[in-house]
């Protein structure tokens, strides 16, 4: 691949100094790698900091989104070393500079516009507020109207599944509970959970609403609950780690790769999409590693070749 792209993938630091001093001739080619460095975090980061000025280097002049954060990160380093041609970024709502990064979507903000998209309706006073909880519905409740439970939620959970295992004791209930969530509010949402469908403990926990509760499960069956059950994957009823949802449902991770399996764009295996290249063709993960852009060159013998393992003298 030759040109802008090419160069993002290649030599990505490279490829941003370039379009930076393009942008702003005034600024030395040290002063924009250092504020890579600081900005661009891993290979990957880097390169997408790099893709995306290819594709717009106005980004550089505007400061507006949307546009990947590294590329804000980026503009606020360049602005803090004196870039002075360098626009700061740009609040999609108010067209205000932005001081520190608050992201919605695909835009960034300034704090007083973030705030005001994250308001919603309270379900208890039905004003629009920012959402301080959420309550056991699962709908969003302001810091004034906050859904009151004051029992201890490690006893409620305690309650519930030493009634479903007696033979559990209830000290081990509570620490299994202590395990999962150390935070009051996070547990108390989970006892909560756990109050209104019981049978997610008993061979239901692939219809969980979140992953506390397998976790949980996890805990329990460690602590030798002998009525506690781990769900079964509800496609292939292995009784395995449950990876992600799949059509709504806890699944383990081999019957999600079979269900985001595609055609990779390069060798045609069927296969879940590592990622994808710059123009948004899946590739599978053998194909990734093996791309010429993630080849580097070995610390011993000095080849181009794929990673193996990284040792403190580089990648071997």
């Amino acid at each position: 691949m030759t040109g802008p792209a090419g160069d993002a993938l290649t030599d990505p630091v490279a490829a941003v100094v370039a379009v930076v001093t393009t942008a702003d001739p005034a600024v030395d080619q040290d002063t924009v790698r250092a504020a890579v460095e600081q900005a661009g975090g891993g290979r990957a980061r880097r390169r997408r900091l790099a893709a995306a000025l290819a594709a717009d280097p106005s980004l550089l002049t505007s400061g507006r989104s949307p546009a990947p954060t590294v590329v804000g990160d980026l503009l606020l380093a360049l602005r803090a070393a004196g870039a002075t041609g360098i626009s700061p970024p740009r609040c999609a709502a108010c067209d205000r500079e932005v001081t520190s990064m608050q992201r919605h979507g695909r835009d960034w903000y300034c704090c007083v516009c973030v705030r005001r998209l994250a308001l919603r309706t309270c379900a208890s006073c039905g004003q629009q507020r920012p959402v301080a909880s959420r309550d056991r519905a699962g709908q969003p409740r302001c810091d004034r109207c906050p859904d009151r439970d004051e029992r201890d939620p490690r006893a409620v959970l305690t309650g519930i599944i030493t009634g479903l295992d007696p033979s559990l004791p209830a000290g081990a209930v509570a620490d299994a509970a202590r395990r999962v969530f150390g935070r009051q509010g996070k547990l108390r949402r989970l006892a909560w959970t756990v109050e209104s469908r019981p049978a997610l403990l008993t061979g239901d926990g692939a219809q969980a609403p979140g992953a506390a509760v397998l976790r949980l499960i996890d805990e329990l069956c460690t602590a030798g609950a002998g009525k506690i059950t781990r769900p079964a994957c509800p496609h292939c009823g292995r009784v395995v780690r449950l990876h992600r949802r799949l059509q709504g449902q806890w699944s383990c991770r081999n019957c999600v790769a079979k269900a985001s399996a595609v055609p990779c764009s390069r060798c045609g295996a069927a296969r879940e999409p590592a990622t994808r290249d710059s123009g948004g063709k899946p590739l599978c993960p053998n194909c990734l590693v093996s791309d010429p852009v993630n080849l580097e060159e070995c610390a011993r013998c000095g080849q181009r070749r794929r990673v193996n393992t990284r040792l403190a003298q580089g990648p071997v």
